[in-house]
């Protein structure tokens, strides 16, 4: 395994990878981040490089998708929440309820959020567009200023 640290403009992260997939990008601060010392740093890796490099055209306005090599290690359940929270358009937001009716799953809203606060790819795969039914910013793991950022960032982007 290895890791890279940089500095975005909504703080310090980290970008950990094998040797041919992105395996999990989290802000330095976030409560789930996995231990670094199993880990190298390593500044040259492609994609560790290209990961840092897409998040920096993302925060220059320059790129609204990633085209990263993931290895997402989830259940069946946890990958539809994962994949629709791709489709979320930037600048979007969907509830969990939404979520859940759209995999087909209407009661498992609970278990929606569950699936999205374990995202193990901040800002790639899209958590910080999904929010409580009334429009309330709910849980996450890297802290609710940086979702409300990242949600107004995108819509003025958009222009909204």
């Amino acid at each position: 395994m290895y890791h890279l640290e940089f500095d975005t403009p909504l703080g310090h992260m980290v970008a950990m990878a094998n040797e041919a997939h992105l395996t999990g990008l989290y802000y330095k601060d976030q409560k789930n981040v996995p231990d670094l010392t199993e880990s190298v740093v390593n500044h040259k890796h492609p994609v560790l490089m290209q990961t840092r490099a897409q998040l920096e055209e993302y925060f220059a306005g320059c790129r609204q998708k990633f085209s990263l090599p993931l290895r997402v290690k989830t259940t069946d359940f946890q990958n539809q929440v994962l994949s629709t929270l791709r489709d979320i358009r930037p600048g979007d937001t969907l509830s969990y309820k939404c979520i859940a009716e759209r995999i087909g799953r209407p009661k498992s809203v609970r278990a929606v959020a569950n699936a999205v606060a374990r995202n193990p790819f901040i800002i790639v795969i899209p958590c910080h567009r999904v929010i409580g039914i009334k429009g309330e910013l709910r849980g996450f793991s890297a802290g609710i200023h940086r979702k409300q950022a990242l949600i107004e960032r995108e819509q003025k982007l958009r222009g909204e």
